[in-house]
């Protein structure tokens, strides 16, 4: 009896006593890219990494706490709790965005490459229950989907107006200690991009997984980790609309796929201020599971498999219909001068051995390097400078070995509902993007210079006409934007246009000047 006594004892002091975690911030939603803002700022604590989000909060570090730092005239403390249970209201948002010529935007989860107008509704609530924690914030997305210039590269024919549901980023999970298990439709973004990732981000709508992860750093004697593991399932519709003819829902592909996943991030305790992480991921049609390998790990969880080729048969991993990225990164914090450094590399096929990584790493590699400062103006203004570059069109090694479109494989391409997982501006292309922001709290205004080379080295190695005799187009889409937030009390409203000049558009000899409007307007509990 006193063995069940104490038994009982136990199993109360882990589910009650044990540090009480709150919810997440959605990735996309207002709040998420301040966590990286405050923490250069010497708000937030230089021990987390801003690697793997959703980023989640606690109850010593409430929501009503984190928005106070960020502007002490923000209040969102509307909520019923005790020790045991709470009931929070999380916000209410409507996004609206318009291009006037042709699709244009990415990072916009549910939304779609569509001309015309388009809105995304969500609505959020948050319920804990001693370690269960249940989030409920559902999506809508109208879309006009207008008919708008095509070519046999790029572009569809609309069908209708476009309306869809989605769970958007709801989530059910058990939280203990530092770690947590559940079920989630949240959109994952993972590495240290402020504008892209090379493997996860939020330019897909969220897919449905099962996910055990760290919620917070978990200390060794050697540093600290974070992680995520995830395996879901991605979605094809041939109704959505796609942006290029290679994310086009192909009948043989018209069926779900099983995604694996994991996010390993460490920070070294001699180093403190640096973190060095991987990310890999698997994709492979649910009809062929069987066609995986004998063993659990190949066939369920393959990110545990081996890295090199040689080490599991070059023929036998050839022959296998599945599809995978992996990347390394780093993300260097410099406190004192309010400033980080980052960068990612990343490789969409597998090495043969060491041997071909040495000599031939660029090969099927693209990358992604950025940095950001801030600059202290008194009365909490800050001067921000953002700058990122993304590449992944192939390298100059495609003129020998071509490794084909990073996100473009035989089994469908890396997406879900015809858009890309990762880098979301489009199949093979380079991004550069730089941004200079006043920040008052949580008010802003800022400017954005960002260009866009679509394709510029093209899987088969030609360009559209090269092969006619003529002179390759190289698409090319110039754009400059303007930024603000500004909230009264507890509604924040964020406008942003952009002019964005496209150069030989879709690959032809056409040049046109495209309109792009975005209008967030946010209510926060």
């Amino acid at each position: 009896m006193k063995f069940v006594n104490r038994f009982f004892l136990l199993f109360i002091s882990v589910f009650f006593m044990q540090k009480a975690y709150t919810q997440s911030i959605p990735v996309g939603t207002v709040g998420d890219d301040y966590f990286r803002i405050l923490q250069l700022q010497g708000k937030i604590d230089p021990k987390y990494s801003y690697s793997t989000r959703p980023n989640f909060l606690t109850n010593k570090f409430p929501i009503d706490s984190f928005y106070h730092l960020i502007d002490s005239n923000l209040n969102t403390n509307i909520a019923l709790k005790s020790r045991f249970v709470e009931f929070r209201p999380m916000l209410v948002q409507l996004r609206s965005q318009y291009n006037s010529l042709h699709p244009y935007g990415w990072n916009d989860e549910g939304m779609i490459k569509a001309k015309g107008i388009q809105t995304m509704a969500r609505v959020g609530v948050y319920t804990r229950i001693g370690p269960l924690h249940i989030q409920f914030m559902p999506e809508h997305v109208n879309a006009e989907n207008a008919p708008y210039e095509i070519s046999d590269e790029f572009g569809s024919i609309p069908k209708d107006r476009f309306q869809q549901n989605f769970l958007g980023q709801s989530s059910v999970r058990l939280n203990l200690s530092a770690v947590s298990i559940g079920f989630s439709n949240e959109n994952i973004y993972w590495g240290p991009g402020q504008y892209g990732a090379l493997i996860m981000s939020n330019n897909a709508p969220g897919f449905a997984h099962y996910t055990f992860n760290s919620i917070r750093p978990i200390k060794t004697f050697l540093g600290s980790f974070e992680f995520q593991l995830v395996t879901g399932r991605l979605e094809q519709d041939s109704n959505t609309p796609f942006e290029i003819m290679n994310l086009k829902s192909n009948p043989e592909w018209n069926q779900s796929r099983i995604f694996n996943g994991i996010n390993i991030v460490f920070q070294p305790s001699i180093f403190p201020n640096l973190f060095v992480g991987v990310n890999r991921a698997y994709q492979y049609s649910e009809v062929n599971i069987e066609q995986q390998g004998n063993n659990f790990v190949n066939k369920f969880i393959p990110v545990f498999s081996k890295i090199f080729k040689s080490n599991v048969g070059r023929t036998d991993e050839d022959k296998i219909p599945r599809d995978q990225q992996i990347s390394i990164f780093t993300r260097w914090l410099f406190p004192k001068s309010h400033a980080e450094m980052y960068f990612e590399y990343g490789w969409n096929d597998h090495k043969d051995n060491f041997r071909d990584f040495w000599i031939d790493p660029e090969h099927s590699a693209s990358y992604l390097i950025g940095f950001k400062k801030l600059k202290p103006l008194g009365q909490n203004r800050w001067l921000e400078l953002n700058a990122e570059l993304i590449q992944t069109a192939q390298t100059t090694d495609y003129l020998v070995r071509t490794a084909g479109d990073w996100y473009i494989y035989p089994n469908g391409g890396y997406n879900h509902f015809n858009q890309i997982l990762g880098a979301g501006s489009g199949k093979g292309n380079n991004i550069q993007t730089m941004q200079l922001n006043l920040l008052n709290g949580l008010s802003k205004i800022g400017i954005k210079f960002q260009r866009i080379q679509h394709q510029p080295n093209p899987a088969d190695g030609s360009l559209p006409f090269e092969s006619l005799g003529l002179r390759p187009l190289r698409w090319t889409d110039i754009g400059v934007g303007f930024i603000a937030q500004k909230h009264w009390k507890n509604i924040i409203i964020t406008p942003e246009v952009n002019f964005v000049n496209s150069m030989n558009y879709a690959w032809t000899y056409r040049t046109n000047f495209n309109f792009f409007a975005q209008l967030n307007l946010t209510y926060l509990w």
